[in-house]
């Protein structure tokens, strides 16, 4: 009777255990849903994007709660837009969600079979810009590329070359030629030798950079001569080489005249008669 009414007495303390776990579980689960929840959303690595479009495009709503929320998901929302690349989201405790993006921009143009295309630093299409060279990109005209013949360029996607080498090698010099404040002015870059890279300026100066070793300093380099020439003279058709990475070699359009030396005219002495 007794092992009857203890055991009776442990299912009770038991059931009655189980049922206070499960409220401060719950209690739990509603507070964490609480400080979760997310107050305020804000967008870093934008530029010409409006931080609107960002928000509406990663489908993340004020009131949502961030244990809601798949990297994942929220990656593939915001990449469907091809100018935006995901980078990180982060979530304090005041309930502000920050969504830091890449915003891709015109870097390049490149022509295939006729059409011009405008794409980023690293080779995505953004555009078909058709027959006419499309206005407003802060980057050059990049030529040399190997492109298959049959190869489909599709707007979103990396532009199809053979050797993936030769479109990292105009992202580092597209990144380097706006680390040292001069893409603007580039108008032509060749990428078809790696080891004889050299980009044409606005003003018609040819800079050959050789390949892609110590391109910061060589870059710093061509950008002191042509600061200093262009400031002395025309540059349009001169060339800079800096492929050497320590030097530059200046070569002007028109090299200087060599102004002839006058010299006597060499007389021939009369022969002597014999006899004389």
């Amino acid at each position: 009777m007794r092992h009857r009414k203890r055991s009776k007495h442990a299912k009770q303390t038991m059931a009655m255990a189980i049922a206070l776990i499960g409220a401060l579980a719950l209690l739990i689960v509603l507070a964490c849903s609480r400080v979760f929840i997310i107050r305020d959303i804000m967008v870093v690595g934008n530029r010409s994007l409006l931080s609107e479009e960002v928000i509406t495009q990663s489908g993340v709503s004020i009131g949502d709660n961030l244990l809601s929320i798949s990297t994942q998901q929220l990656r593939e929302n915001l990449e469907r837009n091809r100018y935006i690349e995901y980078r990180s989201h982060s979530f304090d405790y005041k309930g502000r969600l920050t969504i830091t993006i890449n915003e891709r921009l015109g870097r390049a143009v490149v022509n295939v079979l006729g059409l011009y295309y405008v794409l980023d630093a690293s080779g995505m299409v953004l555009e078909c810009a058709g027959s006419a060279y499309p206005a407003g990109v802060a980057g050059p005209y990049v030529v040399g590329l190997s492109i298959p013949s049959n190869a489909q360029v599709i707007v979103g996607e990396t532009l199809p070359v053979r050797d993936r080498s030769q479109l990292d090698a105009m992202e580092q010099v597209i990144a380097g030629l706006d680390s040292v404040g001069m893409l603007a002015t580039a108008s032509e870059l060749s990428v078809k030798n790696l080891d004889n890279l050299y980009y044409t300026t606005s003003a018609g100066v040819k800079v050959e950079l050789g390949n892609l070793s110590s391109l910061h300093t060589k870059l710093l380099i061509a950008r002191e001569v042509l600061a200093l020439r262009e400031a002395d003279e025309g540059v349009t058709g001169a060339k800079i080489d800096v492929s050497s990475g320590t030097s530059a070699h200046y070569i002007p359009a028109v090299l200087p005249t060599v102004t002839p030396v006058p010299t006597a005219t060499p007389t021939v002495n009369p022969s002597r008669s014999p006899g004389a």
